[in-house]
């Protein structure tokens, strides 16, 4: 029954507020008005979608005060106390963070120097042990009747820059394809991008510097593999450099605040804004 009052409250010719009395629910000392019911609203809303969302706004609003209004009439006034605190705290906490964030945002050089980043690595290199297989490879999937299977192969075979390039220019002819070998590549994702090469035969087939032709129900095969690295070797550089530069960036960040921080304080105590009476 209130959805359709909503309904007609919220309507074009209601939301201005000509009225003191434009509250449209009330619960105790609370209360929503036209302009709380107009806001959930999306625009173009048609009247069954405004009523769903009324109606679950409100059933969701009365609850939640309700359980307010009974847990101060019940809670002790010294948990109250202690609630309020946790709230102020938390209120504190979330406008600070706000305002760090804003602030970093704005001022703080994001811009990482791959100096710095060859610097941090070859200090921790230890540090940075893979967990998973890590392989460089190529591969293209073909249809057994492509009329280039021999052309390809051969460029394939051959692997200089030239016949790479050539290769890629024939790319729409494939069912599917990777191209760049330089870069170190979970294992787990080439086995997800063919099914050819799996966990049951990965040790037949991984190895470095073999190329193998394979063929299965859903095509043919070219794989190239260039370099394999272990689970518990070290990671190379390119693999693990964005993780590299956003380390250096949260050293960066919590330099930057950490630094904001004691300027402030320091701030309020010289101007004498902050006083400790003892």
């Amino acid at each position: 029954m209130y959805i359709a009052l909503f309904i007609s409250l919220v309507s074009c010719e209601y939301l201005t507020k000509e009225t003191p009395a434009d509250n449209v629910v009330t619960l105790g000392t609370h209360y929503l008005d036209k302009d709380d019911i107009a806001r959930l609203l999306p625009q173009g809303y048609t009247r069954q979608d405004s009523a769903q969302i009324v109606d679950a706004y409100i059933s969701k609003w009365a609850t939640d005060h309700l359980l307010m209004d009974n847990a101060i009439d019940n809670i002790s006034q010294e948990r109250q106390a202690q609630l309020d605190q946790l709230i102020e705290n938390y209120q504190i906490e979330l406008y600070a963070q706000e305002y760090l964030g804003e602030l970093t945002k704005q001022n703080l050089d994001t811009l990482i120097s791959e100096k710095a980043i060859l610097s941090f690595y070859e200090k921790r290199k230890e540090d940075f042990k893979l967990n998973e297989d890590l392989v460089q490879f190529r591969y293209v999937q073909l249809d057994p009747l492509n009329t280039d299977l021999q052309k390809i192969t051969k460029r394939f075979n051959k692997g200089d820059l030239n016949s790479l390039k050539e290769l890629d220019s024939l790319k729409l002819s494939y069912r599917n394809y990777f191209l760049n070998d330089s870069i170190w590549v979970k294992k787990s994702a080439l086995f997800d991008a063919m099914n050819v090469i799996n966990v049951a035969n990965e040790k037949l087939y991984i190895k470095e510097n073999k190329t193998w032709k394979l063929e299965d129900s859903l095509g043919v095969y070219l794989v190239r593999f260039n370099k394999v690295l272990k689970r518990g070797d070290r990671a190379p550089l390119s693999y693990v450099k964005p993780t590299v530069k956003q380390i250096l960036l949260n050293k960066s960040k919590l330099a930057y605040i950490k630094k904001l921080e004691k300027d402030l304080l320091n701030d309020a105590i010289n101007s004498d804004k902050l006083q400790i009476n003892n």
